[in-house]
């Protein structure tokens, strides 16, 4: 299981690779994450370690090749995001609905 600043790079990267179709730099990251320079390095050499990207440290961010884009070995809710419960025991619906 991912930590969170590296389960957050692997999604950043992931999705600007699909969006902007190349991979973003160390200035855009940070921007995107909010972590330093140092934070991001560090999440990157856990995906490395982890398997997730590949990466050689002593080369710039952007020739990162990504092997999963998501976490593995973690368990998805099957069914549908229920709503909060308010304090008549219903769902969150009847805001909407009565309101």
């Amino acid at each position: 299981m991912l930590d969170d600043t590296s389960r957050k790079l692997l999604r950043i990267i992931s999705q600007f690779r699909y969006h902007f179709r190349r991979m973003p730099n160390i200035k855009e990251l940070g921007r995107l994450s909010g972590r330093r320079p140092a934070e991001i390095i560090k999440g990157f050499k856990v995906l490395s370690a982890e398997h997730y990207i590949v990466w050689d440290v002593s080369t710039p961010i952007e020739t990162t090749i990504i092997i999963d884009g998501w976490e593995r070995n973690v368990p998805y809710e099957k069914t549908p995001q229920q709503g909060t419960e308010n304090g008549r025991g219903g769902t969150n619906i009847d805001y909407w609905l009565y309101h």
